[in-house]
């Protein structure tokens, strides 16, 4: 699973926007459309592509003590509650 990249497609800049607060608020520094961060042995790659709309996030790496499909459930389950309140 380290290594399968989940791909986001109809991102706008607010969601993006509101992603990168709520990334912040848990530990993760979001301050590029592309980078990578750290968090308790967790390390996260992505890559936001404002006219495409797409964001891709990649879980390269976890401690043995957690398994890559819950962090990226986990990442699922944030990228469609941020989506899914995008007001309209």
């Amino acid at each position: 699973m380290i290594g399968s990249r989940l791909t986001f497609r109809g991102i706008t800049r607010s969601i993006f926007a509101r992603l990168r607060k709520k990334a912040t608020q848990n530990g993760i520094s979001v301050a590029r459309p592309t980078g990578e961060a750290v968090k308790d042995g967790v390390k996260l790659q992505w890559k936001y592509d404002a006219d495409a709309e797409l964001l891709e996030v990649e879980c390269v790496k976890t401690p043995f003590w957690i398994d890559a499909r819950r962090v990226n459930r986990r990442l699922i389950q944030e990228v469609q509650a941020t989506r899914w309140a995008e007001p309209y």
